[in-house]
Formats: C-alpha cells, sequence, structure tokens
C-alpha cells in the first residue's frame, strides 16, 4: 500500500521513501538492503532483479519467451525480461569455456566463440588478450608450450624456436644463430655437410682433420643409428 509522504514523518533509506510504519519493519528484517517497488515489501540480498534502476522481486515477473517466474539472475533484451535459459538460446554466440552468452568483445578460434578472458594456453592458462596463438592437437598454447609440446626448443638457450633447424641424427634442434660446428664453431644450415661427433655437429672440414680410427668408429656407430629410424 503506498500513502502519501508530502505532508508526513517519512524516513530514506536505500534510495527508498518510507513512512514511520515501513521503515522499523525494514531494518528490523536481516539481509535487506532494497524495497521491491512493485509491492513495496523489503527485498533480501541475492533475491533482487533490478530494471530500469528500481529494485524488484524477481517473482513478480515471467519470462517473455517462456512465462516461467523468473528469478534474480534474469536479463533484459531489448526491454524484454527473459530467464537464462531462454535468454542463452536467443542466438548470442556462447563462450566454448564458460557456456555463458557473450555479450561484449568476442573471440573467434580453433571453430568457436569464446569471452577475451577466457581464450587461454591449455598450459598455463594466461588469456592471450588479442595476442597470437599457436594451435597443437586441437588446443592453443601460447609460443613457449607451443614448442614445448612439438619439440622446438632449442638445444643450446633452451627458448622457443620458429623455423628452427632439425639435426636428424642428434633429434635436436637449434635456433638458425645456435646451429654450429661444435669444433670451430662455423655456422651451419640445412644444406651443410656435417657429422655426428659425441652427439654434436661437426662440419665437414673439422671431421676431415680427424684421425682414421676415430672416422671409422663414428661411421660404424651412425650406420648403427640410421637402422633404428622409422621408415
Amino acid at each position: 500500500m503506498r500513502i502519501s509522504l508530502s505532508y508526513a514523518l517519512f524516513y530514506s533509506i536505500t534510495k527508498s521513501c518510507l513512512c514511520r510504519n515501513c521503515h522499523p519493519r525494514l531494518i528490523q528484517t536481516p539481509n535487506v538492503r532494497y524495497i521491491c517497488q512493485t509491492c513495496h515489501d523489503p527485498v533480501e540480498v541475492g533475491q533482487q532483479l533490478r530494471i530500469n534502476g528500481d529494485f524488484h522481486h524477481a517473482y513478480h515477473f515471467r519470462c517473455t519467451e517462456c512465462s516461467s517466474e523468473l528469478g534474480p539472475e534474469a536479463r533484459s533484451r531489448e526491454g524484454e525480461l527473459y530467464c537464462l535459459r531462454c535468454f542463452d538460446k536467443m542466438g548470442m554466440p556462447i563462450c566454448s569455456a564458460c557456456r555463458r552468452p557473450i555479450e561484449g568483445r568476442i573471440v573467434r578460434a580453433l571453430g568457436k566463440a569464446w569471452h577475451v578472458e577466457h581464450f587461454v594456453c591449455h598450459q598455463c592458462e594466461i588469456a592471450f588478450m588479442g595476442s597470437r596463438y599457436y594451435e597443437w592437437r586441437g588446443q592453443a598454447y601460447c609460443l613457449l608450450h607451443y614448442q614445448e609440446k612439438s619439440g622446438g626448443i632449442c638445444h643450446i638457450c633452451q627458448h622457443p624456436v620458429l623455423g628452427a633447424i632439425l639435426a636428424r641424427f642428434t633429434n635436436k634442434t637449434y635456433c638458425q644463430e645456435h646451429f654450429r660446428c661444435s669444433m670451430c664453431n662455423t655456422l651451419l644450415d640445412e644444406k651443410s655437410k656435417l657429422y655426428e661427433v659425441d652427439l654434436k655437429p661437426v662440419c665437414k672440414e673439422c671431421y676431415d682433420h680427424l684421425p682414421l680410427k676415430w672416422k671409422r668408429r663414428l661411421a660404424k656407430l651412425h650406420l648403427e643409428e640410421v637402422k633404428k629410424w622409422p621408415d
């Protein structure tokens, strides 16, 4: 019931004007911060539904789509109220991580939609926030963990490598600037003639200066290793 307060004593609480009869009832009710603008009874914290700046009991309203009684988690769109289930089905993209509608910025990656803050590295769970990601077996990774998964960590500096050279016979990956002869430090490339000595790359010039008995033994070991390679 509403009472005109034009010439009456009234109290103000939570931005609502209360008469002397309603004010004590409100302050004596635990967990109450709002007054319902539909029935003017107190609304417990967590049960309020805010519409156009005013607070109401959510149960006074029904979903525009399915007519079910609304709860405090109801959503508004274009002036209409919807229960959470109907709101989620209204054509808005759904975040693949939290399964909630995406109302603001959106990331589309791996064939899915994501909240910006929910699109994270599968390993360290740090959000990409618009930075580049790398896909490995259907998951998104930052550069560091992508290289860990794909084997692209430089054997020398232990940093992630892009465009790496793989010395197959040693099964190691090197940065371009770190793929060098282990004896003379000459820079090597994919076309270099090289040999394995103590599991390290050696250029042809250094290899040719090795004692003959060493070279024969190394050739034998290398042949045995080649036989183990997959076809």
